[in-house]
């Protein structure tokens, strides 16, 4: 079962900036949206996906892409999945895929806040 699942954006002036994380009381440092979005960024500017191993966990997640034409609801955002360090990435990226883009095609009108509980819910299923 997925740790947690996290929404980050991406500001110049301040760096990484954590939107919304679920549950609630999911721990996530600075440190580690940082290597989140660098993860993406790293390979490119247009929507894509990417994966982490950590020391404790792993991470899969989706960024909404930089370059014109090719974003995914707005730019400069990551939806994140944060799974046990025994669960397989592979399992979640269809799931992460929908989920991503209901949450990012609802950033601007702030649904996004009620779909997290949800699509957190859906993850949760998967074995």
């Amino acid at each position: 079962m997925p740790s947690g699942l996290i929404l980050l954006r991406w500001d110049n002036q301040i760096g990484p900036i954590l939107v919304s994380a679920y549950p609630e009381n999911l721990k996530v440092t600075n440190n580690l949206l940082t290597q989140i979005y660098s993860a993406h960024r790293y390979s490119s500017l247009a929507a894509n996906f990417s994966s982490l191993t950590l020391k404790n966990s792993k991470v899969v997640s989706f960024f909404s892409g930089m370059e014109e034409g090719k974003i995914v609801g707005v730019p400069n955002y990551v939806v994140a999945l944060i799974l046990r360090r025994d669960e397989n990435i592979n399992s979640f990226r269809d799931i992460l895929k929908k989920a991503a883009a209901d949450i990012l095609g609802n950033v601007d009108n702030k649904k996004y806040e009620k779909l997290m509980p949800k699509i957190y819910e859906e993850m949760s299923k998967v074995v």
